[in-house]
């Protein structure tokens, strides 16, 4: 099928991030930039979010739109089983509910715990997105969130 543009191409010639065919809606193949990246969705290690799991708090290694790495992790998980919590970025007042799978726990190295989301609620992609515009391109007056 014919590419019409994309606008996203990188100096590399990585013309699998962004493509809009002739038939058919627009179609997303990978939102990451770096070609050796197989990850869907683009990690970001700042803003760190607070996340609370089971009444305990802890903070992310990094996320993305479509999951967290939480640092230091100490409770019951195994791989493929369900997890819920929730979560905000430090400052915000906005937060979060979360459920999400297990991809793996405990490595490596020891306690950390990667969950990839399975559903954030009705807002969580749109507060997800505002976090990242947030951080770079700062606060805009007026914002609450």
């Amino acid at each position: 099928m014919p590419v019409i543009g994309n606008p996203f191409l990188t100096a590399a010639g990585d013309t699998s991030v962004f493509a809009i065919t002739r038939r058919g809606p627009m179609k997303v193949v990978k939102t990451s930039y770096d070609r050796r990246d197989e990850r869907r969705d683009r990690r970001y290690p700042l803003p760190a979010l607070d996340v609370l799991i089971g009444g305990t708090g802890y903070s992310t290694v990094n996320w993305s739109l479509g999951g967290c790495l939480i640092g230091s992790f100490s409770g019951e998980a195994v791989p493929g089983g369900t997890i819920t919590g929730t979560l905000r970025a430090a400052g915000s007042d906005t937060i979060l509910r979360f459920t999400g799978m297990v991809v793996r726990v405990g490595t490596p190295p020891d306690g950390l715990l990667a969950i990839q989301f399975t559903d954030l609620g009705e807002d969580g992609i749109e507060i997800l997105d505002r976090y990242i515009a947030r951080r770079m391109f700062g606060r805009r007056k007026g914002s609450s969130s």
